[in-house]
């Protein structure tokens, strides 16, 4: 039987499939839109806005927007001094910056502020940013900063109370 006379045989779907997936032009090409347009300034301006706006930063926020989520301005203000707060860079004065900022205000929910509080010398407060820490860990919501797992050791050694310590070392555990 020679060859023309063959039936001839129809290929299967699977073997089409394969087919297209090798040819692979147009996906390679939505790579490269994809690519450009996720580095278009458009886009990481609208990236960097809404990580601004999800992460807590009201002033991201246009103004008539503003008004009507925080009406007194009280929540951007207080963001304001925390970011102030944690800004200060001498040790000394954090440390008496934040016994004020404490006296008239919560806790931040900022990791890398209470990650600074952890060091402070008085205990009171180092136990009530241990407390937070704790808390924001248990909600999931901690982002934990670099040096966490290192300042919470500090205070397992330095602490003198062991209450403190057994904590410190719990959650130092439990983040790792």
């Amino acid at each position: 039987m020679s060859d023309d006379e063959k039936p001839k045989r129809s290929k299967s779907w699977r073997e089409i499939d394969k087919m297209r997936d090798r040819s692979g032009g147009s996906t390679r090409r939505d790579s490269r839109e994809r690519e450009r347009f996720e580095s278009s300034t458009g886009y990481t301006k609208y990236k960097t806005n809404l990580d601004r706006l999800f992460s807590g930063g009201g002033a991201a926020l246009p103004e008539h927007m503003r008004e009507k989520t925080d009406p007194t301005g009280e929540i951007a203000e207080k963001d304001e001094e925390r970011k102030k707060l944690y800004a200060i860079e001498d040790l000394k004065t954090f440390y008496a910056a934040a016994s004020e900022f404490l006296k008239k205000n919560d806790l931040p929910d900022d990791p890398r502020t209470l990650d600074r509080l952890l060091m402070h010398p008085d205990e009171e407060i180092l136990e009530r940013a241990l407390g937070r820490l704790e808390e924001l860990h248990k909600a999931g919501t901690l982002k934990v900063p670099p040096a966490l797992v290192q300042r919470l050791a500090s205070v397992e050694i330095d602490s003198g109370d062991p209450k403190i310590r057994k904590r410190a070392a719990e959650l130092r555990k439990a983040i790792r």
